[in-house]
């Protein structure tokens, strides 16, 4: 089976759109977006929808590549960093991403403003190196 390079190049599209919109909070100081509940409520959510996308991008690559059946998200990065889709060295910042991903979901309660802030401030660029390697690799 053939990777579904329109599936693929819609879910980079959503992951960009998602980071522009994140960006937008890079501008803010702490306080300014813990002022607002509903900052820390829509940053989480577009962390965890871009996040989703790159996974989704991965699992549906290595379906496809029948590299193996990965049981987790986690697994999921493993499979596609020993495959050569992930950089090797990218892959324990993917597996905190679908990690992160895990807290955002199921221990929704763990997860502080602060925290999202810090990962909007100082990692949203961490996306830019695995998207690259997607598109030199299915797209060009």
């Amino acid at each position: 089976m053939t990777v579904d390079r329109e599936k693929i190049r819609q879910k980079l599209q959503f992951m960009r759109q998602e980071l522009r919109e994140l960006k937008k909070f890079q501008g803010m100081d702490l306080s300014q977006f813990q002022s607002n509940s509903l900052y820390e409520a829509a940053a989480t959510r577009m962390l965890q929808v871009t996040i989703e996308a790159m996974l989704d991008i991965c699992a549906h690559i290595i379906s496809r590549e029948g590299w193996g059946l990965p049981k987790s998200y986690v697994e999921t990065v493993e499979l596609a960093a020993r495959n050569g889709l992930i950089p090797q060295q990218l892959e324990d910042t993917c597996k905190a991403m679908a990690r992160f991903r895990n807290r955002v979901v199921h221990l929704y309660d763990e997860v502080d403003a602060a925290e999202i802030w810090n990962i909007i401030q100082n990692h949203l660029e961490d996306f830019r190196p695995i998207m690259a390697a997607v598109i030199r690799r299915y797209l060009s």
